[in-house]
């Protein structure tokens, strides 16, 4: 999903994870009647009640955290200018070219927010950007599958995602500079879901 869909996609995961700790926080501070130990319909939802908040919290920060790790993403490809970039690397390519950094770094400065699914990605080669100052920011680039269009995922050193951007023009830029994002999602060695050109 991308652009206004994905950050609706997130922030239904907000809203449920907000509404089992509305319905958490309620249920422990309702007031209490009298047990009727004759009735057995009433019910002590207390543990229940417990055990949900506990769900809720740990679920709200799991969300926090990759809400702040996507928007660090957003915030260090917005703030990226084509004069700190000595060069960027995709694959076994690199590009030099002042010209051709400038476009790939103004396309990444207009990144939109998305969601990757299953399906949507082929297969992802190295993205590098290098700095002058000798920082550099390692990513992932991948070929959109349902129109034109890649995705730049961040990774920690673990493997953990850290977030995930769409770049509609990307792809075009790049073939500018003789690189050619892999157009299929390899499955056990043989291509799979294939861009249509």
């Amino acid at each position: 999903m991308i652009g206004i869909h994905a950050i609706l996609w997130d922030a239904a995961f907000w809203a449920l994870g907000l509404f089992m700790l509305a319905g958490a926080v309620g249920g422990l501070i309702r007031p209490r009647k009298p047990t009727n130990v004759f009735n057995k319909n009433d019910i002590d939802n207390t543990n229940a009640c417990r055990f949900i908040l506990i769900l809720a919290f740990v679920m709200l920060a799991s969300l926090a955290n990759l809400t702040l790790r996507e928007l660090r993403l957003h915030s260090d490809l917005s703030h990226l200018r084509a004069e700190a970039v000595e060069r960027i690397e995709i694959g076994n390519r690199a590009v030099t070219d002042r010209q051709q950094i400038a476009e790939i770094v103004g396309a990444l400065n207009h990144a939109e927010w998305y969601s990757l699914r299953r399906g949507d990605a082929a297969d992802g080669v190295a993205f590098v950007v290098k700095l002058v100052s000798g920082k550099r920011y390692d990513y992932e680039a991948t070929r959109y599958q349902h129109g034109e269009g890649a995705a730049i995922v961040s990774r920690s050193p673990s493997g953990w995602e850290n977030g995930q951007v769409f770049c509609r023009q990307l792809p075009a830029l790049l073939a500018k500079a003789r690189v050619i994002l892999p157009p299929c999602f390899t499955y056990f060695g043989q291509p799979q879901h294939c861009a249509a050109d």
